[in-house]
């Protein structure tokens, strides 16, 4: 892509019914001037706890959390830029992106890009401020802040994770008021695997897990059962 193009390019956002991405819902929705900034952030979660004897905490990785991504979008009805849409008319089909929609009982998942920005997610939120007016109330010029989150469809997931890889192993660090069935219904989806967890972490009592140890967390291998 040339210098010439990437001017050309505009931020668009496309509306999908499905978190596959697979079933648009709708004309994209285009800007006319491109985001004047544009954020993103990115959060893990850790579990702290202190055993007994030991002088620090344990820490182990408890999952992340969905991306999010802040757009600033100006919009301006002065005519700096043709457009059959008036500034309220823009700003209406943006944030009904984030309308509950009768056929799938949630908004859109959305597709955003331009350039070399890529996101796909959910409308989470949107600060709109008009900031001109014409003789008769109109809004002529206004900003809006948009924040989605990012929405990744389950098999992508776990092809990326490779959950049922046999040489992939995880670790969970035993806090207060966790038990072994618990935690297996959480990693493996069924508290019977918790006896497969015994197994390996040759616990003598299974029952009483102690607070700051660390358990291993085998792969649920394909075909066994708990």
């Amino acid at each position: 892509m040339n210098l010439d193009e990437r001017q050309l390019a505009k931020l668009a956002i496309e509306p999908y019914r499905d978190q596959e991405f697979r079933e648009p819902a709708g004309v994209p929705w285009q800007a006319l001037f491109n985001p004047t900034q544009l954020g993103f952030s990115r959060k893990n979660n850790y579990r702290t706890a202190t055993s007994a004897g030991s002088s620090a905490p344990q820490t182990s990785y408890g999952g992340g959390e969905p991306d999010q991504v802040q757009l600033d979008l100006f919009f301006d009805g002065t005519g700096v830029v043709e457009s059959t849409q008036t500034v309220g008319e823009r700003i209406d089909a943006l944030l009904a992106f984030a309308e509950f929609q009768p056929e799938t009982h949630q908004p859109f998942y959305l597709h955003a890009h331009w350039g070399r920005f890529d996101f796909r997610g959910v409308l989470t939120q949107a600060d709109v401020q008009y900031t001109l007016f014409d003789r008769g109330g109109e809004p002529l010029r206004a900003t809006v802040k948009i924040t989605l989150q990012e929405v990744v469809a389950p098999e992508e997931l776990a092809a990326e994770e490779r959950r049922e890889s046999p040489d992939l192993y995880q670790t969970w660090l035993v806090v207060e008021g966790d038990t072994i069935d618990a935690i297996a219904h959480r990693v493996y989806g069924s508290p019977a695997w918790w006896r497969p967890l015994a197994e390996v972490n040759k616990l003598a009592n299974p029952r009483a897990l102690e607070v700051g140890s660390v358990l291993l967390l085998p792969p649920q291998e394909k075909g066994r059962r708990p």
